[in-house]
């Protein structure tokens, strides 16, 4: 009850509006304790309302915490995704190669598309292993030594800014790489990282290398064709002048050729042509050249070699062509060729001279027998 209700009670209960003196001493301490009794249920009931508001503040305050670093985690997650998403190293769906390497040529961290390119399961395959014999062959399929590739790359960092070269899968297979290379310095000026990015480039080489075929290979054998075999020979009569060395031409021709091919039929023909081009093929070395003059006429070029080496090389070839078991229609039919030999001699001074003496004493043969190698000495 309130202090001023007691007093009002008191003063109406008193005669003339006068409060007893002795029933005001005993109602005051009642007063007070009541007011004490009040206050102390106030401010508890202060307490506790600070207290909850305080408990549910600072369970608000975990609430949003918890709710910050969510979102941070969310955050940064996407952030991780997105960095995955755009980097070339992480990204699965890269199809750029990345290679670090350090300045020996020691592979230092590689791309998941480097791998799966190169046929690795696991990057540490590849990591702290040299790039020549792992990723790169000693040799590419053109002979050019590739041993000392990364030692070129640093000693000239401005002619290797880009460059391809043939590469190896963990198969064995070749593919070709286009690379653009930057080299890392130290403090010193020293290359101490090379850093590299590369494409595969395997599809366009072999369409290059189609159209060569197409442009400098007869498309029925195999072998050069003419034009193709008279560049090559002028390169290497070039040479055999300068360092006046030896070279020998072969002028092969299949013998009754027209007469064989009317009575046995075109499939007599390409047989024919396939075995003396394989004879060929089987008596000449890989420094030497084959081509396709014309319909059944072949030149061999024999650089380094000299009269007599020719006229072994042509007695092989006869031999060979002689002895095929050629078959039509399960008939077997004697095949046999002329061939002509001319070699090199100072007052030559391209391929065509040589060419010509070659062609004149196979045309004399023909005239007088088959089935014989000739030489004519030039005059």
């Amino acid at each position: 009850m309130p202090i001023s209700t007691v007093f009002a009670a008191e003063a109406i209960s008193s005669p003339a509006g006068v409060i007893p003196q002795q029933d005001c001493l005993t109602s005051v301490p009642t007063v007070l304790c009541i007011a004490l009794t009040a206050a102390l249920l106030y401010l508890l009931w202060r307490f506790e309302t600070c207290r909850s508001k305080k408990n549910a503040l600072k369970d608000k305050v975990v609430d949003l915490q918890n709710a910050l670093i969510s979102s941070q985690k969310e955050l940064e997650d996407m952030k991780k995704e997105k960095h995955r998403q755009f980097d070339p190293y992480s990204s699965p769906n890269t199809k750029s190669l990345f290679l670090s390497l350090d300045k020996d040529g020691n592979i230092l961290s590689v791309n998941d598309y480097a791998c799966e390119l190169y046929g690795y399961d696991d990057k540490n395959e590849l990591i702290g292993k040299n790039i020549i014999g792992t990723i790169v062959p000693t040799k590419d399929s053109h002979g050019q030594t590739l041993t000392n590739l990364v030692e070129r790359i640093k000693n000239n960092p401005r002619l290797y800014l880009d460059n391809e070269n043939e590469n190896i899968c963990k198969d064995g297979r070749r593919i070709w790489i286009s690379w653009t290379n930057r080299i890392v310095y130290d403090s010193n000026g020293a290359p101490v990282e090379i850093r590299s990015v590369g494409f595969d480039i395997t599809p366009r080489k072999q369409m290059e290398e189609e159209l060569r075929q197409m442009t400098v290979i007869d498309p029925v054998t195999g072998v050069l064709n003419r034009r193709q075999f008279l560049d090559d020979g002028a390169k290497e009569m070039k040479r055999a002048r300068r360092y006046k060395r030896d070279l020998s031409v072969l002028l092969m021709t299949i013998d009754r050729f027209e007469a064989l091919n009317s009575e046995h039929g075109s499939a007599f023909g390409d047989e024919a042509i396939r075995v003396a081009v394989m004879a060929c093929q089987n008596s000449i070395r890989d420094s030497d050249y084959l081509g396709r003059l014309a319909d059944i006429e072949f030149a061999i070029l024999l650089p380094e070699t000299p009269l007599e080496g020719a006229k072994i090389v042509a007695e092989r070839i006869r031999d060979e062509v002689m002895h095929s078991d050629l078959m039509v229609d399960d008939i077997k039919i004697a095949v046999t060729t002329s061939i002509s030999i001319a070699t090199r001699i100072e007052t030559d001074e391209t391929i065509d001279s040589v060419l010509l003496r070659a062609f004149n004493a196979l045309r004399s043969t023909k005239e007088r027998q088959n089935n014989i190698a000739v030489a004519e000495s030039p005059a």
